[in-house]
């Protein structure tokens, strides 16, 4: 349009000069004129074709993140834009395919408090908060689901999964819907770099700033190596290595990655002889994990948590470890089930997420307290009782010796709910009244495990055992000797890091036309649909 208005200037110009020196030479002027013209016009066409030439975007991973992210995308730019997806594989969301058992988890109830919803992202929930609020809500990702057909339900947990139980129905939405906004998905395409072409030193940085190296394979054709150019980039990798690389390589910081989400191993507790062998299978419904950190276990700052190489005068001058502080306990509560190897359950796997660099400083070995009724110890604050936990459970054990005295210590667990507690959170279970909080056979165990006969009885019982008793039903010290990836939803504590990426639209504060979705980020959810929210919303704005 500029080169169109100059034009028209130049033509007005050399009339007057015309009119002004009183030229009567027509043909020249005219002829003059046609060939600027011509040049102009011709200068113009080239830019009209440069700029109408169709974006590319690429998008790396054809995981949730990405195939949502490429929709999003898709559909919103139908008609200037393709969008390709690169999955290594065989199969796009291969994650999606085994969540909740095959069930696919696919949100948490989003009836919730936002402020709740965000209490369960051990890492990113201040920068979810504007993303979950004003960019894509969990209402939104709620309604892009319904509006396509999907029926969902919502389990006592808060957990929401498709009516049909069966993950191929969200997997065939997002691809049905990312095929009617047009996007190309090329499996077995697995991407080995991305190099950022700067438009001053690229002479035909037209094709767009970044060339992305592929290996490909097919049934018939042998491995393929090629380079192709997109105007736009999304990161959508996971927590596979790849794409920190690729983010390192262009310019980004990476918070080196740890396991979260995961079992503990506690190999003295179920070999035979152990206080937990053969009790595997068995449950309690709220138990209270407490890790207390030490000097060792304090995580560094985000600054040296960082993949990212030294420069030259860094190298050289000694490094000096900035510590975060952290409070000296981090605590969790929910069901617990004790496996074959150790813990499982909602508390463990909680604990695992909000401990997760510390349990990776000690390389798992350490010592957690674990209450098994601390219900039953709020109950009793309500009715009066005062005192620290293993006070309260002292009183309240010490009361059986008056009750039933005749009575076995072992038999089972005296201790009941007397109502039911319903807590509007997802760290905890609804406690059935008038049922023994821990189950028979654990309780059989814990007695033993506090020097108390089988045989003895509550009336002869002495306050030394019913102290021990009572100190290893609050405080119970289970060491962990190893950890176990929970299969069905392993996620990592780490990613590109939050700072350098603009909230707003997921793009990068770096590299103009990078954006960035999904767990590569480091942001991290516990069980129970908050990672996938987390990919539908990052993915969306992407």
């Amino acid at each position: 349009m500029k080169k169109y208005l100059r034009y028209l200037m130049f033509i007005q110009m050399m009339k007057r000069i015309c009119s002004f020196q009183n030229y009567h030479r027509h043909d020249v002027s005219h002829q003059l004129m046609l060939r600027t013209s011509s040049m102009l016009m011709s200068t113009s066409s080239n830019s009209d074709d440069a700029t109408s030439r169709r974006r590319r975007i690429a998008v790396i991973g054809g995981g949730a993140s990405g195939m949502f992210a490429a929709t999003a995308a898709a559909d919103a730019s139908s008609s200037t834009c393709d969008v390709v997806v690169f999955e290594g594989t065989s199969k796009t969301m291969s994650k999606v395919r085994i969540s909740g058992g095959g069930r696919c988890n696919v949100m948490h109830d989003v009836t919730k408090p936002l402020p709740q919803i965000l209490s369960s992202y051990p890492r990113g929930n201040k920068e979810l908060r504007g993303l979950y609020t004003k960019r894509f809500t969990p209402d939104d990702a709620y309604d892009w689901f319904t509006s396509r057909g999907v029926e969902l339900k919502t389990e006592s947990d808060g957990r929401m999964f498709p009516v049909t139980d069966n993950s191929q129905t969200i997997i065939d939405t997002i691809t049905h819907a990312a095929i009617k906004a047009g996007v190309e998905v090329r499996t077995k395409s697995k991407v080995q770099s991305v190099e950022w072409i700067d438009s001053d030193d690229n002479n035909n940085h037209d094709n767009g700033n970044f060339a992305i190296n592929v290996s490909s394979r097919s049934a018939t054709a042998a491995k393929e190596e090629s380079k192709e150019y997109f105007d736009a980039l999304i990161l959508a990798t996971g927590s596979f290595p790849i794409g920190h690389e690729i983010a390192r390589s262009l310019g980004h910081k990476v918070i080196k990655p740890v396991p979260s989400l995961f079992t503990f191993d506690t190999k003295e507790l179920v070999r035979e002889g152990g206080t937990f062998h053969g009790l595997a299978g068995l449950s309690v419904q709220t138990a209270r994990l407490t890790l207390t950190v030490s000097d060792e276990m304090k995580p560094p700052s985000a600054d040296d948590l960082t993949e990212q190489p030294p420069s030259n005068d860094e190298a050289s001058k000694p490094k000096k470890k900035k510590r975060k502080k952290k409070a000296p306990a981090i605590t969790q509560e929910g069901p617990l089930l004790i496996t074959h190897h150790g813990i499982s359950g909602p508390a463990t796997l909680r604990l695992s997420a909000f401990a997760a660099r510390e349990f990776h400083a000690v390389k798992y070995n350490c010592e957690v307290k674990l209450h098994f009724c601390p219900k039953f110890e709020e109950q009793q604050r309500r009715l009066g009782s005062t005192g620290g936990s293993e006070d309260i459970l002292m009183d309240a054990l010490w009361e059986m010796t008056r009750l039933i005295p005749k009575r076995r210590v072992a038999t089972g667990c005296p201790l009941f709910m007397t109502e039911s507690i319903e807590e509007n959170d997802d760290t905890s279970t609804n406690e059935t009244p008038n049922a023994p909080i821990i189950p028979k056979r654990l309780w059989a165990a814990l007695v033993s495990h506090s020097s108390i006969s089988p045989d003895l009885v509550w009336g002869d019982a002495s306050k030394a055992m019913i102290r021990s008793l009572a100190n290893n039903l609050a405080s119970f010290p289970l060491k962990t000797t190893g950890f176990s990836s929970f299969k069905e939803e392993f996620v990592t504590a780490g990613g590109i890091f939050l700072k350098e990426v603009q909230l707003t639209n997921m793009e990068s504060k770096i590299r103009p036309g990078l954006f960035m979705a999904g767990e590569v980020l480091d942001v991290d959810g516990v069980t129970g649909g908050f990672n996938f929210m987390g990919c539908w919303s990052t993915g969306f704005v992407a």
